[in-house]
């Protein structure tokens, strides 16, 4: 009974101390469109590199960039998250005063322990959905080496660090957990 009792006391004590931010096997995906409240925006589900790039194939990029463009809004993107290793991939539709679709495409990664700003987020921009979806098909494998190279050959449009989202994103993660 003691024995028991202690690996009980034990098993407890363990699991409060496990952190929040746990891996979780599993892909999740968003949209959001040029109306739409981006403080609002919901997983749609899981998904795998097929279904996103469904996805992505069904999306009205131009229709909703030109919306973003009238209503002076978000700018429409697609994101998927891979709950595993905290990282996620999004891309936004954009047009310019020509009507010319172009995107960024946008990698969150973690930041360094200890730092205050737990995501960093680089931004480039391409032309060509083929090359957008190289990189969804290897960021699907968790081949960081092959989606950054990918990203090195594109225009960097910015990096910022991602001071905001991490607790949202915490609180959305223990959803799948």
């Amino acid at each position: 009974m003691r024995i028991a009792t202690f690996f009980l006391l034990f098993l407890g004590l363990f699991s409060c101390g496990m952190p929040a931010n746990r891996p979780v096997d599993v892909f999740i995906w968003d949209q959001l469109r040029a109306h739409e409240d981006p403080d609002h925006v919901e997983p749609a589900g899981t998904c795998d590199a097929d279904e996103f790039l469904a996805e992505m194939e069904r999306f009205p990029w131009h229709e909703e960039a030109r919306e973003a463009v009238k209503f002076k809004k978000n700018s429409p993107t697609l994101s998927v998250t891979d709950l595993q290793t905290d990282r996620s991939l999004f891309i936004s539709g954009a047009v310019d005063d020509n009507d010319r679709l172009g995107y960024f495409i946008g990698y969150v990664y973690p930041g360094e322990e200890g730092t205050r700003a737990p995501r960093y987020v680089s931004l480039y921009e391409v032309e060509q959905m083929e090359t957008i979806r190289e990189m969804v098909v290897q960021f699907f494998r968790r081949d960081e080496v092959a989606l950054k190279r990918l990203l090195s050959e594109q225009p960097k449009y910015m990096d910022a660090r991602d001071q905001t989202g991490w607790e949202k994103y915490l609180k959305m993660k223990q959803k799948f957990i």
